[in-house]
């Protein structure tokens, strides 16, 4: 009996980019995992005004394999908002992957629910991301590499 095919198939073409926490205030929380963790921010702030949300990416350096986004609501009806209110802090798992379109695809083969289609993100240099629901009820964000 064949296996059924999985999203995990992508293998090696998809690696973890970041893991994204929510904050109700960016900066306050830049001082926090600075003072916790001995992070730095490795780039602007960016407003991101189609997800209205302020994201900022943090590390040990630009080579961490897996960063931290911090996001925080840019606006009063921001997506995030209520999340907030609910004092949910881990956000999403983020990966990378060459391509946004097939990855979506294979996601949805295996039972993700796609809750954004893909957009261009300032973040990550107007490169696409999109979110999904997985089945087992976590979110997970795609960004297409830069390749």
């Amino acid at each position: 009996m064949d296996e059924p095919q999985y999203f995990v198939d992508l293998g090696e073409e998809m690696k973890l980019s970041h893991i994204g926490i929510l904050v109700e205030d960016i900066r306050e929380g830049i001082k926090n995992h600075k003072k916790l963790f001995g992070y730095k921010q490795l780039g602007p702030i960016v407003d991101d005004h189609a997800q209205k949300v302020r994201v900022v990416l943090l590390g040990t350096s630009e080579n961490d394999p897996v960063k931290i986004e911090l996001i925080s609501p840019l606006t009063e009806d921001s997506p995030i908002t209520d999340l907030l209110k609910k004092r949910q802090a881990l956000y999403h798992l983020c990966y990378t992957v060459p391509d946004i379109e097939k990855a979506k695809t294979e996601a949805r083969r295996s039972g993700a629910i796609v809750i954004s289609k893909p957009v261009e993100a300032p973040l990550f240099d107007n490169r696409k991301i999109c979110f999904l629901f997985t089945k087992d009820h976590y979110v997970i964000e795609l960004v297409e590499d830069e390749h």
